[in-house]
C-alpha cells in the first residue's frame, strides 16, 4: 500500500491541480506553438500607421516616373511624325533631319 501511495504522490507532486507531468508538457508545448503562430503572424503583417495606408508597391515610385517619361518621349516623337507625315503631307522620317527643325525654328523667330 505503501509504494501505491508513494507512486501516486509522484505523478501529482509540484502540480496543485493534480494534472500529471505529461499533460502540463503537451500544455507547455501548445502554449509554445500558439506563441510562434502569434509571432510569425506579427512579422509579416506592416506596422500600422494611422497616418498612412502602408502597402508593398507592385512597381516603385522611380519605375513609374521612367515609364511616364518613356510614354511621354514616344508620344512626342509619334506626334511630331504624325503631323508633319500626315497633316503636313511630307515625309515622316524627315523630322529627325536638324534642317527641318532649323526651317522651323527661323518661322518661330521671325517677327
Amino acid at each position: 500500500m505503501m509504494a501505491k501511495d508513494k507512486n501516486l504522490h509522484s505523478k501529482t507532486a509540484g502540480t496543485p491541480t493534480g494534472e500529471t507531468r505529461e499533460s502540463v508538457k503537451k500544455a507547455k508545448a501548445e502554449a509554445r506553438k500558439a506563441e510562434q503562430k502569434q509571432e510569425s503572424k506579427k512579422e509579416s503583417q506592416p506596422v500600422y500607421n494611422p497616418f498612412f495606408n502602408y502597402h508593398k508597391r507592385k512597381f516603385p515610385i522611380w519605375q513609374r516616373l521612367v515609364l511616364l517619361i518613356s510614354i511621354c518621349a514616344i508620344a512626342l516623337v509619334g506626334g511630331a511624325m504624325f503631323g508633319y507625315g500626315v497633316i503636313g503631307k511630307g515625309n515622316p522620317w524627315e523630322v529627325f533631319n536638324p534642317n527641318t527643325w532649323q526651317h522651323i525654328l527661323d518661322f518661330l523667330r521671325t517677327d
